[in-house]
């Protein structure tokens, strides 16, 4: 039996977005709330109470940071990727 139902799901969605705050969180210094108010090193939990973080809670990779994307950095990929745009400017 498949373990993977909408309870998997969004239990899932939920460590996701959870990890993606805590992150946001040891990252940034400080947040700007809509009242104007300024928030030095905020909790995570009060950073996803905000307005603009429903974009993370809802979308799978909201935009191209290496944060949203989970990537790692990786020296081979980034060598290779360099060398080719080398030759391309070459051509």
């Amino acid at each position: 039996m498949d373990k993977r139902n909408k309870l998997w799901r969004h239990r899932q969605m939920t460590r996701v977005f959870k990890a993606r705050m805590i992150l946001y969180a040891a990252y940034r210094h400080c947040i700007i709330h809509e009242d104007g108010s300024i928030d030095s090193h905020p909790h995570w939990f009060e950073l996803a109470k905000e307005k603009w973080a429903r974009v993370y809670k809802t979308s799978g990779t909201p935009c191209n940071c290496s944060m949203c994307r989970g990537e790692k950095y990786n020296r081979k990929e980034y060598k290779k990727e360099t060398l080719r745009i080398i030759k391309e400017s070459l051509d």
